[in-house]
């Protein structure tokens, strides 16, 4: 028990770094820390919304276990789960920039992923040595981390921008952005089960590269970004228009 307990305790511990790198990462209006922190818990309940809508495919006669359920509807759920989540109205009315936006999706997401890599530890306790158990942690810590908030990243991205500059309303937005999102998320599905290595440490290294390219999308907004979303009446899609009629 001590053993898992540790093993538990050092995911903690990277994800809480992760957590403050995020933080430091809005170099000029920082957020609330405990604003994270309860994005990192919002990331629990997206844990819980996926599993629910999971099982509920699952009364159709579909295995959990299926290539289908693991990279179509698994995807889609999962960052169903937590682009919802991140486009709650808690978070939407403190984005007064927009890079807030990955800022609090991140969390959402390493909250996600996070509780996803205890379940992983204490499921598979009872059937793995110690020593696979530990590889099982850090390869879970390593890959599937990087990739859960990549994923959820690029969603809210193209949430940001499709709510800023063509107007969409919040469901509207919501619905396209969880397709990118789901084919990041189902491409890194479909290479786990392969159990390529190095195609997986090159989706990670991919989805690093992606979080930065989409906190330098975010940021040249800042521009046109005036009022948080929640209270956004089109104001830039209206301008947009007038000026290229």
């Amino acid at each position: 028990m001590a053993d898992i307990l540790g093993l538990i305790l050092v995911t903690f511990i990277y994800a809480m770094l992760i957590l403050i790198v995020l933080w430091f990462s809005d170099i000029e209006k920082m957020e609330a820390i405990k604003d994270l922190f309860i994005a990192f818990l919002f990331g629990f309940a997206a844990a819980l919304m996926a599993a629910g809508i999971e099982s509920l495919i699952t009364f159709f006669g579909i295995s959990i276990t299926s290539l289908f359920m693991v990279v179509i509807v698994g995807p889609l759920a999962e960052e169903y789960a937590k682009l919802d989540m991140s486009t709650s109205r808690y978070f939407l009315k403190r984005m007064d920039e927009p890079e807030d936006a990955l800022i609090y999706a991140g969390s959402v997401a390493l909250g996600f992923s996070f509780i996803e890599n205890i379940l992983y530890i204490i499921s598979f306790s009872t059937q793995l040595k110690y020593i696979q158990l530990v590889d099982l942690t850090f390869q879970r810590m390593f890959l599937c981390v990087p990739v859960h908030m990549a994923a959820t990243v690029v969603g809210i991205t193209m949430y940001t921008y499709l709510r800023e500059i063509y107007g969409l309303s919040n469901l509207e937005a919501l619905i396209l952005s969880i397709i990118p999102s789901a084919m990041l998320h189902g491409a890194f599905n479909l290479m786990a089960i392969s159990g390529s290595t190095p195609i997986l440490l090159m989706l990670v290294i991919i989805s690093l590269i992606i979080i930065i390219f989409a906190w330098l999308t975010l940021r040249n907004m800042r521009e046109s970004y005036k009022v948080p979303l929640t209270y956004r009446k089109n104001l830039y899609w209206l301008k947009y228009h007038i000026n290229n009629w």
